[in-house]
């Protein structure tokens, strides 16, 4: 779900209290801090670029998730007619057009950030076919598997670690992802097909899955065998009926159609099957070794936005998942890989939440207020830091995007675009920039008097290694805001868990001094009754 948009940097200024770093479930797997602002990084003016790291850098981010745009890197992505070039070779492509990436790779390496390359669409008209009457789909309309494999073997040449420009070796990539929310016309068009005496059945999990193998073999083939490599990417929801070219994909159906399995997780066979593209006669075995990718992926990329409802509110419908019913994610995954004799090691297939976020009004009126972003995002990171199987859980936007131009009401201007931010576009800093940095939240904000008040934190910009001490402050009624507790947060990745004593009713923060100065969280109420 990203609005791909070219915006001027706004500068945040000093972050001072907003200081904030990484994340990782205490006593479970560690958790990443990913972060993604396309028109930030990958569109922004070069000479802003350098504060905008430094800045992710401070709020304690440890990997970039970057939109590797086929389309802007090919030469003649407009036309019909493909330029004559050897597209495995980065060296044949147009002077310039790697720069924003080797830029990118760069700077986040000066500053210790990693970066996950997600491969995808737009991409050029000469790879793609066409739909007569609907131009606009040129740019993903079955792209071409084979023209994206020659893609992507260029960028995983460019980035391997041993290859030089003019400016110097640049530095590996070695994290990576198949194609940005292949269940949405947005990105990955069509999304059904009329077979003919088949019906109407969905053809982007086949396109999908020839994508998935094109790059898993580039990738293999040019030294990033052994990296990280996610496949899925798939946006929270889909149409409930409506089938088109351009009628979104639930998740739950495009996950098992990719793996070629019905509604009830039994093997396509016959013309089922064929028209979906999968074999007539079914063969686990066989499936396993011509689709490698799928099975060998070291996780499943999610974005389990609900962007305008608390994240503990489960999808109206099934086959759609959010922040709320994850669980049944994990659940269809590994039921789908039993289906070929395989158990995903630890028992589930680890989750990649590769984009979150929430829609704040303002300025779009259909999003949440800006307290309400700030508690919500706070609200799912925990959830996430109880969740198992996730590795990382991803802020999408910094800055809010542009409206949309001519726009007669504020519906039109933003409804179509992401107010997601933790700073409007003016560069004012929302009541999330505070959350982000040091998240807090009660799982229980009422407490019978004597009890003791459960606390979870996150210092997101706590050195990893050293556990941070972090004081857990009360304030009751008119009275200013008092030490209660002192803690010691995890040294993996600075998570606070700790109970605190509390009398009466009140608000709590928790405070940590770091090397930038000291930082508050957000308050929040609880009652003693």
């Amino acid at each position: 779900m990203i609005a791909v948009r070219r915006g001027c940097l706004v500068l945040l200024g000093c972050l001072g209290a907003w200081l904030a770093a990484p994340g990782a479930a205490w006593g479970g797997t560690g958790q990443e801090s990913t972060f993604q602002d396309d028109n930030q990084l990958v569109f922004a003016d070069p000479a802003a670029l350098p504060g905008t790291m430094d800045r992710l850098k401070a709020l304690g981010v440890d990997r970039l998730r970057v939109s590797v745009f086929w389309a802007t890197v090919a030469p003649g992505a407009d036309g019909e007619a493909r330029p004559a070039f050897d597209a495995t070779d980065p060296a044949a492509y147009p002077a310039g057009s790697w720069d924003r990436y080797d830029r990118i790779v760069r700077l986040a390496a000066a500053r210790r950030l990693k970066v996950n390359f997600d491969v995808t669409s737009p991409a050029p008209h000469w790879a793609t076919a066409s739909l007569p009457g609907r131009p606009d789909l040129d740019k993903n309309f079955f792209p071409d598997p084979a023209e994206f494999g020659a893609f992507v073997t260029a960028a995983g040449k460019r980035y391997s670690g041993s290859y030089a420009t003019s400016a110097g070796p640049l530095p590996r990539v070695s994290y990576w992802s198949v194609w940005n929310e292949p269940n949405q016309p947005g990105w990955l068009t069509p999304q059904w097909i009329d077979a003919g005496s088949a019906g109407v059945v969905e053809a982007a999990p086949s396109v999908y899955r020839g994508l998935v193998d094109a790059m898993w073999t580039a990738l293999g083939a040019t030294g990033h065998a052994r990296d990280t490599i996610l496949v899925g990417e798939t946006a929270p929801k889909g149409q409930e009926r409506a089938k088109g070219p351009t009628r979104a994909l639930k998740p739950g159906r495009f996950i098992r159609r990719l793996y070629c399995q019905d509604d009830h997780l039994q093997f396509l066979k016959g013309t089922a099957a064929e028209a979906r593209g999968c074999p007539r006669t079914p063969s686990a075995s066989r499936f396993v070794a011509d689709h490698p990718g799928l099975f060998a992926a070291t996780g499943y990329a999610h974005h389990p936005y609900e962007l305008a409802f608390a994240p503990d509110r489960r999808p109206a419908t099934g086959d759609n998942f959010t922040t709320a019913n994850l669980p049944e994610l994990s659940t269809l995954l590994r039921r789908v890989s039993q289906r070929f004799g395989r158990t995903p090691k630890g028992g589930g297939v680890p989750l990649y939440l590769t984009e979150y976020g929430y829609q704040t009004d303002p300025p779009d009126p259909t999003g949440v207020s800006l307290a309400k972003q700030a508690a919500y995002l706070n609200q799912a990171e925990y959830l996430m830091w109880r969740n198992a199987r996730v590795r990382t859980l991803t802020q999408f936007l910094l800055v809010d995007d542009k409206p949309v131009a001519g726009a007669a009401t504020p519906l039109e201007a933003y409804g179509g675009t992401f107010q997601s931010g933790l700073l409007t576009r003016a560069g004012k800093a929302k009541p999330a920039l505070k959350a982000y940095g040091l998240p807090v939240f009660l799982p229980q904000r009422s407490v019978r008097r004597g009890r003791r008040l459960r606390v979870w934190g996150l210092v997101r910009p706590a050195t990893n290694g050293k556990a941070p001490t972090v004081q857990v402050q009360v304030r009751t009624g008119s009275a200013a805001y008092r030490t209660v507790r002192t803690v010691r947060g995890s040294s993996a990745r600075g998570y606070v868990w700790a109970t605190v004593p509390v009398r009466r009713s009140g608000a709590l923060r928790l405070r940590w001094r770091g090397p930038g100065g000291v930082i508050m969280s957000r308050s929040v109420s609880f009652r003693v009754r």
